[in-house]
């Protein structure tokens, strides 16, 4: 009986039109950061990719550089300073790789978005900067974990895809490190 169940089950897939294996890939596509499949929306074309990581990076490393003068905790200043540290390398890569690509250019200011969450960054009081500075970093790796990997499936330029691939665990590591900061207080 369970040679004959599992027999079907091989069969069963064995026969499956390519469009339902394509559906049942998408679905298990899955953003381990959002638990959100991948969208139309998300298929960036390669200008728009260079844009949004031209701006995650720049945001970060200006964040990073600001959390490192204003955060109190030690935890928040080590955070800061690997973000800057990290974010500096990826820029320098991308930079490399647009340089070598034709036609392709960075932007030369941050995106209404990112300046707009820098400037809330600057502005906060030295009591909330903690909490604002976490808040930003988890929402914004979230957001880039779902641009890198949506590029790095289904990004149209080759390096491109492969630098975005190969930023993925960086990502992960930022984002899983923000979820873990703790206000000096202790409370979060």
């Amino acid at each position: 009986m369970k040679l004959a169940l599992a027999s079907s089950a091989v069969l069963a897939i064995a026969l499956m039109t390519p469009l339902q294996a394509q559906t049942m890939r998408q679905q298990t596509q899955q953003n381990p950061a959002t638990n959100a499949p991948l969208t139309q929306a998300e298929r960036l074309t390669t200008d728009q990719f260079l844009t949004k990581a031209w701006n995650i990076n720049q945001f970060e490393i200006q964040a990073g550089q600001e959390a490192e003068n204003k955060a109190m905790g030690s935890e928040f200043k080590n955070f800061a300073r690997m973000i800057v540290d990290d974010h500096t390398q990826m820029n320098d890569q991308l930079r490399s790789l647009v340089q070598r690509g034709r036609g392709m250019q960075l932007p030369t200011a941050l995106d209404n978005e990112h300046q707009t969450n820098l400037s809330q960054l600057k502005s906060a009081s030295e009591r909330n900067f903690d909490r604002q500075f976490r808040t930003q970093q988890i929402k914004g790796h979230q957001e880039a974990l779902r641009i890198f990997q949506a590029y790095a499936s289904n990004g149209d330029n080759a390096q491109l895809r492969d630098w975005a691939q190969n930023s993925v665990a960086m990502l992960q590591r930022h984002l899983d490190r923000a979820e873990k900061l703790q206000e000096p207080s202790g409370v979060m």
